[in-house]
């Protein structure tokens, strides 16, 4: 599998992750989660269509934004699968 479609991959899994983090949290948060998911899907369009730069060392940005709620980053499963596309993403897709 190449890095792109291993990051689609880890992108997908965070999605699924935040879907089940909306069934336990707050009105606010859910709120929260859909803007951060529509984030999410914007990355995945310019991953498929070519327009996401390479890394060079560099974060998406989907560990900090789980981070910024203590509740949100407690749930494990989700904030282990924003940590895991910004590391695979930082690491591994410094060139395309």
């Amino acid at each position: 599998m190449d890095k792109r479609q291993e990051l689609l991959k880890k992108l997908n899994l965070l999605v699924q992750e935040i879907d089940k983090a909306k069934k336990m949290v707050d009105d606010e948060k859910k709120r929260y989660l859909n803007n951060y998911e529509n984030g999410i899907e914007i990355v995945v369009k310019r991953l498929q269509d070519g327009t996401l730069p390479a890394s060079k060392g560099g974060l998406i940005g989907t560990m900090r934004g789980i981070s910024e709620y203590d509740s949100l980053a407690s749930i494990k499963e989700l904030y282990d699968a924003a940590a895991d596309v910004d590391l695979f993403y930082s690491r591994e897709c410094q060139e395309w």
